[in-house]
């Protein structure tokens, strides 16, 4: 029997043509890896697959739309993927929310940093023609700065809750917020954000409906009522309170890359800032569908 044993120039020839092609491959699950652990994104689509996820509750609104609101971080979309969002708006089974947060979301900001919600609890509760979907959300998740290392979201021990109810009639959502469960944290404010796509919905409107053109953030507006318009669907949404916040206009639609990979940005939407430590906050969202100028 003979054996053959390759010299050592045969072994450095086949060395010197798959090192290479190895490094390259390896670099490049340290990179996906590395992504995945700074900002998580295909782990919970990969999850979906052989997990079983609840279905979301889904309440019907008029002229083919609907609400939904996941009891997990469902849609799993852009840069916040694994967290919580609020109510979904759809048209005929398609979602609208984009990127955005959804409808009644609460942000604390706290210890000079942003606090979300990454588990929650849910209800329903239906009489007539009316129903209540009811999310707590258990504030778990800091976000950082996306400078490297750190991850952009980091899930701690939870600080504290918000129970938020939203009483849904035809196309109105009464969000009534129940911030009893923040009496230990030392917060400076809340934010409730109400966000949808920013590729269906463009342009914002005060109370008298004239257009405000939105940027990514703008000064607040000093108005008990704004609305933000989809020109195409013909949908408004309307953001009401008792001039008891401060409320943010904006949208982003955008491309870009950050170190750990592409991003993209796409919501609009009236986000409100509460200053003041109420026990509770009410405020009203109204949808309306018909086709502006």
């Amino acid at each position: 029997m003979t054996f053959f044993f390759p010299d050592k120039v045969g072994v450095k020839s086949v060395l010197k043509k798959v090192l290479p092609k190895v490094l390259i491959f390896v670099t490049i699950i340290a990179f996906v890896a590395y992504k995945e652990y700074a900002a998580p994104y295909w782990r919970y689509h990969i999850k979906e697959i052989y997990s079983k996820s609840k279905p979301p509750l889904r309440v019907a609104l008029e002229n083919g739309l609907e609400i939904e609101m996941y009891p997990g971080a469902q849609p799993h979309v852009g840069k916040i993927a694994g967290l919580q969002k609020g109510l979904i708006l759809t048209q005929y089974g398609k979602p609208l929310v984009g990127e955005g947060y959804g409808f009644g979301l609460p942000l604390v900001v706290a210890n000079g940093a942003s606090w979300l919600a990454s588990q929650s609890k849910t209800g329903k509760f239906v009489h007539g023609d009316t129903t209540i979907l009811s999310k707590e959300y258990i504030f778990d998740t800091r976000e950082n700065d996306v400078q490297f290392p750190r991850r952009r979201y980091e899930k701690t021990r939870p600080i504290g809750t918000i129970r938020v109810d939203y009483l849904i009639y035809k196309n109105t959502i009464e969000v009534t917020a129940d911030l009893k469960g923040l009496v230990e944290v030392n917060y400076d404010y809340v934010y409730f954000m109400n966000e949808q796509s920013g590729r269906d919905f463009r342009y914002g409107l005060n109370a008298l409906g004239q257009k405000i053109d939105l940027i990514q953030w703008q000064t607040p507006v000093p108005m008990a009522m704004l609305g933000v318009h989809a020109p195409r669907l013909g949908i408004t949404f309307w953001i009401k309170d008792n001039m008891e916040t401060l409320k943010y206009l904006g949208r982003e639609t955008l491309a870009r890359w950050h170190w750990y990979g592409h991003v993209s940005t796409n919501w609009a939407g009236c986000d409100l800032r509460l200053d003041k430590k109420f026990s509770t906050y009410k405020y009203q969202i109204s949808i309306e569908k018909k086709s502006r100028k």
